[in-house]
């Protein structure tokens, strides 16, 4: 593998949270509260990150390892069988927003099982190489992450309607509904997604200031995410962006700069590069899992395999983009993402003080 830095490490999870989520208004149960929600969320995810550095830390070695480091054999490689499943799921929900956002702005036209095949065939091409690429890739597409960034700050002040008092009032509907947004919401999508680095991370051979950027990322994406949600907010509203599908998309076809116009396909690919690196890290952590679990010396045959589960999953996964989003924030979060992000890992890092951890091979 080709050596990795932390400075590159730091851009590929960033792009890696953005993703997926800088496409909505995280939290936008608690309406112009939802900024507050992202916020609160941010902190809790302090803790929660640095529990998955504490795992990582304490047993150098990646997270079907440690659950059989901590649960013994059986039961470890049980567990490690449920995440693979796990980050398989997770990747095909990804594949299905893009799907979506492309079927819904851009390629009306195209079946979505042709948006599907065409991202999946990206994301099998990065997994014919090392991690490495992907993340360098990454890298390198930051800078236009930011600078789109820094566009679409400006390009709001042209929207007709702008206004901060689309923000109040605060605390409006109490503050419950926050709480309720943010935990296990916002805390779950995207920052507790992170737990699939744990995948990673001992590929890298990155462990002394690990923490540090692992902090300043969790940091750097709140403050990104907030800034978004106040923006899409301020110059939407509540109501138009709890009807839009895509607030992120339906804002940047709001913006114009003169007679300039249409700026959507320059963020249209901006989000596929996101989508395709996240969906990249989910099949590698799947995969990876799956190496662990049964000892593989050699993964790169279960690209088609997982390729074509992936595929598979995100067209059978709903009927319609409704059910999709109902299903992710009924059922996704509360039922799968916090067992798996918060409570087995809680559950096996107190388990690690009490029992000796055993040497992996």
């Amino acid at each position: 593998m080709k050596k990795i830095t932390y400075t590159e490490l730091f851009s590929a999870m960033l792009v890696f949270e953005l993703g997926s989520a800088i496409l909505f208004v995280l939290g936008i149960s608690a309406k112009q509260d939802a900024w507050i929600a992202m916020i609160i969320a941010t902190l809790a995810a302090f803790p929660l990150v640095y529990m998955y550095l504490t795992l990582f830390k304490k047993y150098n070695a990646n997270l079907p390892q440690i659950l059989e480091g901590v649960f013994g054999k059986i039961v470890g490689k049980a567990l490690s069988a449920i995440y693979a499943i796990y980050f398989l799921y997770i990747a095909a929900r990804v594949t299905r927003d893009f799907d979506e956002l492309n079927i819904s702005t851009i390629y009306r036209q195209t079946p979505i099982s042709a948006i599907s095949i065409a991202i999946l065939i990206v994301v099998l091409y990065y997994l014919m190489f090392d991690i490495s690429v992907t993340i360098k890739s990454a890298h390198m597409m930051l800078p236009v992450f930011v600078f789109l960034a820094v566009i679409q700050f400006l390009g709001i002040f042209t929207i007709n309607g702008i206004s901060v008092n689309k923000l109040l009032p605060i605390f409006g509907n109490g503050f419950l509904p926050v709480i309720k947004a943010a935990f296990p919401h916002i805390l779950t999508f995207p920052f507790g997604e992170l737990i699939t680095f744990m995948m990673i991370f001992p590929d890298l051979h990155l462990k002394k200031d690990l923490s540090k950027y692992c902090m300043a990322l969790v940091a750097t994406t709140g403050l990104w995410l907030t800034i978004n949600t106040v923006e899409i907010l301020s110059a939407l509203g509540v109501a138009e962006t709890t009807r839009a599908n895509f607030p992120f998309y339906q804002l940047v076809l709001s913006m114009k700069f003169g007679s300039f116009r249409n700026l959507d396909p320059f963020y249209a690919v901006e989000i596929v590069i996101g989508g395709v690196i996240k969906i990249t890290v989910f099949a590698y952590a799947a995969i990876k899992t799956i190496q662990s679990i049964f000892n593989l010396k050699e993964y790169k045959f279960l690209l088609i395999p997982v390729g074509t589960i992936i595929y598979a999953l995100s067209i059978l996964i709903a009927d319609s983009y409704p059910l999709h989003i109902l299903i992710g924030l009924k059922l996704t979060t509360v039922y799968i993402h916090v067992p798996l992000q918060i409570i087995i890992p809680l559950i096996v890092l107190i388990l690690s003080f009490i029992k000796k951890p055993q040497k992996q091979q």
